[in-house]
Order: structure tokens, then sequence, then C-alpha cells
């Protein structure tokens, strides 16, 4: 006895509704898949080095960048404007900086001067000596600047140097624009008075 033809149709147009949801889930993918690679590519060592920024840890600041990679890997689906990406990517990494630092408890000292060991920041032999001061009022501010509170170091460092407006930094800390202006206010002044300080100790030496 032969399949009744309706219900033959029915069931080759069940195959490729099967068969068309299939390509657009591969499709979903594979599209996922390359605007992950294209935002490793394009912001990967930029954010790592917001993370050793805020953390003083190279090697951590690596671990941090793909963790958060990891996690917009796999809440792909939740981010509702794919556009801004690597604005949830930089959240991310902000907030694993945070926990991590909560965890470690105090910074160590050795790492906040993490630059001093970078081969690219040491002064070699015949170097001159204006090199070397500007090499260390270098690492003299970042050190400084990571002696900052939590809340005032993350601003300073959104907005001097990953050059942010004040109300992208809001967004991504999640607080408001009147907040960051505050949190600002007082990084500058305790900045000031740090590194007047330190101006002066070097003075006396």
């Amino acid at each position: 006895m032969g399949v009744p033809l309706p219900a033959l149709a029915n069931a080759e147009l069940g195959a490729g509704a099967h068969h068309r949801t299939n390509v657009a889930v591969n499709d979903s993918r594979s599209d996922r898949d390359e605007q992950i690679a294209d935002l490793f590519v394009t912001h990967y060592d930029g954010l790592c080095r917001l993370a050793a920024l805020l953390l003083g840890d190279r090697g951590g600041a690596e671990e941090v960048v793909q963790e958060a990679f990891l996690r917009t890997f796999s809440n792909w689906w939740r981010i509702r404007h794919l556009e801004r990406a690597h604005w949830y990517l930089r959240t991310a990494v902000i907030n694993l900086c945070r926990s991590r630092l909560r965890r470690r408890g105090t910074e160590d000292r050795s790492n906040r001067r993490i630059y001093a060991s970078d081969p690219d920041r040491q002064s070699t032999e015949g170097s001159d000596t204006d090199t070397t001061l500007a090499s260390d009022d270098s690492l003299i501010v970042m050190d400084a600047v990571r002696g900052l509170p939590p809340r005032q170091r993350e601003t300073v460092i959104l907005r001097y140097y990953e050059d942010l407006p004040e109300a992208e930094i809001a967004r991504i800390l999640s607080c408001s624009v009147g907040t960051v202006k505050s949190q600002l206010a007082k990084a500058r002044a305790s900045l000031s008075a740090m590194l007047g300080s330190m101006s002066l100790e070097r003075d006396e030496l």
C-alpha cells in the first residue's frame, strides 16, 4: 500500500524545514566564529594592555582577557547589538580584573612595577640619561596610578590611557557620568599629591 500523497508532501516539507533550520544554525555559528575571530585580532592586544594596567601583572592580564573572550563566545546569543561586542568584552575584562584584585587582597609591589622587567623598556648600555629618566618617570606615574582606589584607578585608565569619553566610561563601569567626573577629580588630586611628594623625594637624593 503506497504512502498517501498528502502525508508524503508533509514529510517532504518537514524534512525541508529541518534542513533549512540546520543550515541557518550552522550559518549563525559560522558568523559568530568569524566575528569572535575578528574581535580577537582587533582587540586582544589592547585589552591585554588594559588588564595589565589594572592588575600590574602581564601574565594575569592575558589570563583575564582569554577568560573574557571565552565568556563572550559562550554568551554570544545574549549580545543584542553585535557592533558593540567590543564594549561587552571591555566590561568583562574590567569585572574580571576586579574579581582578581579582590582575591589577591593587596597588590604585590613587584607586580606594580611589571614594566621594570619589560625588555622593551629596560635601558641598555649606552642609552642617554634623558631616556632613562623618562622611563623612570613613566614607572613612577604608573605606580602612582596603581596606588589609587580601584574605582579611581579604573576611571583614570579608561579616560587617559584608553582615551574613552566620560559617557562610555560611565556605561562600562555602570555608574553615572557625574560619578565618573567625581572619581576623576579625586584621582587627579591624589595623583598630584603623590607625584609631588615623589618628585621632592627624588630631588633630595
